[in-house]
């Protein structure tokens, strides 16, 4: 087994005036992912409790401005796909609505409106709700790869929940991105995965989920088909990793996979809202099936303002030197979010 799990813990040294300026010493981690090998740093602001926050608001405040995705305006208001592309020009499953993103970011590029509800709390998000959702943008990426295929290869399903997660509108949504190549991290995941099966003669994901099993700090439990682990080298708050074993590509996931997600997803997102996280971003990545060494793995991580209203927990860490910072260690974490599953 080719696994290693890499960290640097640093001591870091400084009279502290709230201890009345006795010498004390502050531990920090640099760990690295075992696929990549990224660097991430766990800072020692982790015990920081988050103070609550209500989005009542903010939420207010939209529903006086126009929204585009609200039943009354939905039809009039978005965009439609080309019919031979999309028969109908707008795609439906369930109450989900598939729509073209007026700003797109890839040649691909669609809006799943996950429902006529304006604002849906954590708590009131539903498997069902996102079941269809993500059954409505697989079903887009299948379409578009029937109608493209030299072009409409790579796809991801992409979730930013309230504003902290880089979300614009409030109305729940899903970004759904389909292109010739996949997005950089999900490139490395695959290269990397080709380079350790060759490497190694096994799968990378199949090596992780024996080790953590075996380990028991991070691995959170199964529903269904889908392993849930706690991150070793988080790239955000509270980063929780979703692997489908042996599966690599849109068209080997079926709706009991899409009913495991969601339902392992909720878990992730009730522990969320018990510690006070109060937005975050999911993705679910997946290949093609030349791409050997690869399992389609889903990633959510929360967001927060460090300092509400006025700040961000991205930084020039982030930004700058592509060096993901977080504030809870991955083994503390699963100690507690291991109950909800």
């Amino acid at each position: 087994m080719g696994i290693e799990l890499r960290k640097i813990v640093n001591e870091t040294q400084f009279h502290n005036p709230f201890q009345g300026f006795a010498l004390t010493s502050t531990p920090s981690e640099i760990r690295f992912d075992p696929l990549t090998g990224q660097r991430v740093r766990i800072l020692p602001l982790r015990n920081r409790k988050l103070p609550r926050h209500d989005w009542t608001p903010f939420v207010e405040e939209s529903r006086q401005k126009f929204c585009p995705f609200c039943p009354e305006n939905l039809e009039k208001a978005t965009p439609r796909f080309p019919e031979d592309m999309v028969p109908g020009g707008r795609l439906n499953y369930g109450q989900a609505v598939v729509v073209p993103n007026l700003a797109p970011y890839e040649i691909y590029a669609g809006v799943t409106v996950m429902g006529p509800e304006h604002y849906l709390s954590m708590t009131e998000l539903t498997t069902g709700i996102i079941v269809d959702s993500f059954r409505a943008s697989l079903d887009f990426l299948r379409l578009v790869e029937t109608y493209d295929a030299e072009r409409a290869r790579y796809g991801s399903v992409n979730w930013n929940y309230m504003p902290y997660s880089g979300g614009s509108i409030i109305h729940p949504h899903l970004q759904v991105l389909c292109g010739p190549q996949p997005c950089r991290y999900d490139a490395e995941m695959i290269d990397h995965g080709k380079a350790y099966l060759e490497k190694n003669g096994r799968n990378f994901w199949a090596d992780l989920l024996e080790y953590e099993q075996e380990k028991g700090e991070r691995y959170l439990g199964r529903v269904g088909n889908i392993h849930w682990l706690a991150t070793f080298a988080p790239r955000a708050l509270c980063d929780v990793t979703a692997i489908l074993p042996h599966k690599t590509t849109i068209a080997e996931v079926e709706n009991q996979d899409l009913q495991d997600l969601a339902e392992g997803l909720l878990k992730v997102i009730r522990y969320y809202d018990y510690i006070n996280i109060a937005s975050f971003n999911a993705a679910l990545y997946t290949a093609r099936q030349e791409d050997r060494g690869f399992w389609i793995t889903a990633r959510i991580v929360g967001r927060y303002t460090i300092y509400p209203l006025v700040g961000s927990d991205f930084s020039h860490l982030q930004v700058l030197h592509d060096e993901p910072w977080t504030l809870h260690v991955p083994e503390e974490m699963a100690r507690e979010l291991k109950t909800y599953f």
